[in-house]
């Protein structure tokens, strides 16, 4: 049996899952979250645009989220599983949608809808559509190479091109680290976008190079990230949210202490 659990989008129920159950749980699970981007942030005049990163963590759809609704403010959807979102129906008013990877016919109706999704006018005024989606299909090890992606993202984009024009590509290379304190930091960086065109010919709508060349800048910017975390090269990044303090941090502030100089920022 086909059938793709449909987002339902609205905007105040978002925005309350976005801060009861996101944010929230972000703030309090992590010391902070940072982010640089290599380029702006997509304009509201943006082409549809596809967020796609690597899939580690339980961690990484919410960190998403977090950059969506605290600074790109995009129309956003996810492709979720199909198991999870049956359990976490709510996730639907956020924008989620399900795939269901393990029936072929039922994954192409989940695309088919995705790209329905990103060629219709936002809902949110002077915002762009977008789509989060993990091309891995499963949680991997964050240094695992290759990343090996599913097709479905290359023939997302490439459909979505030829429909209204242009399709921006933006890869999220996400990683978690504890650095000198109780609680990991988290860390986005975006690198630059592709952008898929329909007046660039039928080589560059061919999904397969689409999703080889979205395979090849997310692996080059996840090694950049880790090569600059595990060096403490951390200046490129600024603080998107804060978290709740450590208990050395509280104990020394009750006590009147100065606090202790944070690691790699010296």
């Amino acid at each position: 049996m086909m059938f793709v659990i449909k987002a339902r989008k609205h905007p105040l129920l978002n925005r309350l899952v976005y801060l009861l159950l996101i944010k929230a749980q972000v703030k309090a699970s992590f010391h902070r979250v940072y982010l640089r981007q290599a380029a702006p942030s997509p304009p509201p005049d943006s082409p549809p645009f596809i967020m796609f990163g690597n899939h580690s963590a339980w961690w990484d759809a919410h960190l998403a989220m977090v950059l969506n609704e605290e600074c790109w403010h995009s129309d956003g959807y996810v492709m979720v599983e199909d198991i999870q979102l049956a359990r976490y129906g709510f996730f639907r008013w956020c924008g989620a949608f399900s795939v269901n990877r393990r029936d072929p016919r039922s994954a192409v109706e989940s695309m088919n809808y995705a790209i329905r999704l990103l060629t219709e006018p936002a809902q949110r005024r002077n915002a762009p559509r977008s789509l989060l989606i993990f091309p891995q299909g499963e949680i991997r090890a964050n240094d695992v190479r290759p990343l090996g992606f599913y097709q479905g993202a290359g023939r997302i984009a490439s459909k979505t091109a030829q429909q209204v024009g242009a399709c921006a590509l933006y890869p999220l290379a996400l990683r978690y680290e504890f650095i000198g304190e109780q609680k990991p930091d988290a860390f986005i960086s975006v690198g630059p976008p592709l952008l898929v065109r329909k007046d660039e010919g039928a080589s560059a709508l061919d999904p397969r190079q689409i999703t080889a060349r979205m395979e090849q800048v997310l692996t080059e910017e996840l090694d950049r990230l880790r090569d600059d975390v595990v060096a403490y090269r951390l200046a490129s990044f600024t603080p998107l949210v804060q978290g709740a303090w450590s208990i050395n941090r509280i104990w020394d502030a009750v006590r009147g202490k100065e606090q202790i100089r944070e690691v790699g920022w010296e």
